[in-house]
């Protein structure tokens, strides 16, 4: 069945404030997630549904950046001022435009990928100024949550278009922009956000998974913790800094596991290794198998 997913979102989100919209596509995102859909048919309306959005978008912005230029225009001519220097601006300001249109085109149809040639995906935490400071866990046996709901919406689980050489059913890390893929067909693949440690920023590309555990041991790095009888006692529930779930790779200390401070997600943290917050972690455990290739992409 298909689903005319601009026009619906386009009357749906009409009027409407950023925040607005922004819940919108979200509502719609979840519905599908929630359908009884098949795979491989859920993945294509995701995908149908992220172009829906990102050509209303568009849109939206271009519409107002001519106005806004407009307004600007009209007041210095009500003015009475040289209007020479604001045409050369205007000018100026639309050849901007037509090259971010160019750019993002050629971004849009080329897609992301891994291997070869890549385009990679721009990270909430990716602009100009990157905080890569050290973000604080909450203290061992706190349980901050274990839903991605207070995350921002592109570190939230959701099916993205995902063009790569990757076999599906394998595990692509983007370390640098904070999220892990899980490879599906039809270039569509399975986003979920990340956090991750400084030791595990660098090493190796290729790894697969040896282990899986849940509700992993936490155990203190040295005798003199202070917190150690938290620690233990965080073992095995909500609270453990290694949250519900850890997939172990074939590294020494490479892991993906959950965690107990679900806000640290899109940051650089100071444990454990390659994190997820506890649904995300439990919905990846079950969807992977022992063997699993995990790809590392710098």
């Amino acid at each position: 069945m298909t689903v005319d997913y601009y026009s619906l979102l386009t009357k749906a989100v009409a009027g409407k404030d950023a925040a607005a919209r922004d819940q919108v596509y979200k509502d719609a995102f979840s519905l599908i997630s929630r359908s009884q859909l098949p795979r491989e048919a859920a993945s294509s309306h995701a995908a149908a549904l992220q172009d829906a959005v990102r050509r209303i978008e568009d849109e939206i912005a271009a519409e107002e950046a001519p106005e806004s230029n407009a307004a600007e225009i009209s007041e210095v001519l009500s003015t009475g001022r040289n209007w020479k220097p604001l045409a050369i601006g205007a000018c100026a300001i639309a050849a901007v435009i037509a090259l971010a249109g160019l750019t993002y085109g050629f971004v849009a149809t080329k897609g992301p990928a891994i291997v070869a040639a890549s385009v990679k995906t721009t990270p909430p935490n990716a602009q100009a100024g990157r905080e890569d400071v050290v973000v604080a866990d909450l203290k061992p046996g706190v349980d901050g949550g274990s839903s991605g709901e207070v995350l921002p919406f592109a570190l939230q689980r959701q099916v993205v278009f995902y063009r790569t050489t990757v076999v599906p059913g394998s595990i692509v890390v983007d370390r640098e922009n904070r999220f892990l893929y899980l490879i599906d067909s039809n270039n569509s693949a399975r986003r979920y956000g990340i956090g991750i440690a400084q030791e595990c920023l660098k090493g190796g590309s290729l790894s697969r998974v040896m282990n899986k555990m849940e509700w992993p041991d936490w155990r203190p790095s040295g005798g003199n913790t202070k917190d150690t009888d938290a620690l233990l006692a965080a073992t095995g529930r909500p609270g453990s800094p290694l949250g519900a779930r850890a997939l172990l790779l074939d590294k020494p200390g490479l892991l993906i596991h959950g965690t107990n401070s679900p806000k640290t997600i899109g940051h650089l943290v100071s444990s454990g290794c390659i994190r997820l917050v506890n649904d995300d972690v439990e919905d990846l455990y079950r969807r992977v198998s022992l063997e699993t290739r995990v790809v590392f992409a710098s």
